[in-house]
Formats: C-alpha cells, structure tokens, sequence
C-alpha cells in the first residue's frame, strides 16, 4: 500500500531515490579512499554489485517492511 501519482507509486520512487543516493555515496567514499593524489582507481563491476548490496542492505534496516531488492536493469 503506498500513496500514487498516476502511476507513480511515491514510496517506491522514495526508496528508489534514497538507494541511488546511497550508491553514490558510497561510489564517492570508495573513490576518495583509494585515490588520494589521483582519480584514476574507480570501482570495478565486483565492488560496485559490492556497493550496491551494501547499499540494499541499509535500506532494508531503514524500511523493513518494504522487501528492497536490487533492481535487474539495463542502468
């Protein structure tokens, strides 16, 4: 159950927004820590499903209720 918009279930888009938050955050922290005089060491496909999970499993501590998964997408 959730608030919608047309089509546009909100808590869903909330959730979705919040992760892509966190993802880059998370990007941004781990390019930081390992570039520190360069930015030439980015996250491989490994960390970033890495990242990624981490991720999911934040916001799943964050909306228990809400069954976050990880979205199997051509982004």
């Amino acid at each position: 159950m959730g608030i919608k918009i047309g089509d546009i279930n909100l808590a869903e888009e909330i959730v979705d927004l919040r992760f892509q938050f966190l993802r880059l955050s998370k990007i941004f922290d781990y390019v930081i820590a390992h570039n520190r005089d360069k930015l030439t060491d980015l996250p491989n496909q490994d960390e970033m499903r890495r990242i990624e999970q981490e991720c999911v499993e934040i916001l799943n501590r964050r909306f228990p209720n809400m069954g976050v998964k990880r979205k199997d997408s051509g982004d």
